[in-house]
């Protein structure tokens, strides 16, 4: 699934497709690029929290499963950030499905 087919999905304001430097390497949206490329580094960052997170979590459990983690989503009152791998994408609360657009990302990144 390419980028463009996931944000004509109900609600999705932007996604993009980040380097392990958070760098854009593909962003389409409705948004000024200034703001993608924060995007970008927002999700690289919390991308590397959440795998350090669950790295301590899977330690401390004991619990098999956590690692690596698949992926996250910050979820604000109208505002969700979601994403899988290194691809990240904005939506409307009152308009997206968090889960279908959770898919799509986890399809998109396995392309």
């Amino acid at each position: 699934m390419s980028l463009k087919k996931i944000l004509v999905m109900d609600g999705v304001l932007a996604v993009c497709q980040f380097q392990d430097d958070g760098s854009i390497q593909q962003g389409e949206g409705m948004m000024p690029t200034d703001m993608l490329q924060r995007l970008a580094q927002f999700a690289q960052w919390y991308r590397r929290m959440v795998s350090g997170n669950t790295d301590l979590f899977s330690l401390f459990s004991q619990m098999r499963g956590w690692t690596p983690s698949k992926g996250w989503i910050v979820h604000g009152k109208d505002i969700t950030v979601c994403s899988v791998s290194n691809l990240v994408a904005l939506v409307d609360n009152a308009e997206a499905s968090v889960n279908q657009v959770m898919r799509a990302l986890e399809e998109a990144s396995h392309q």
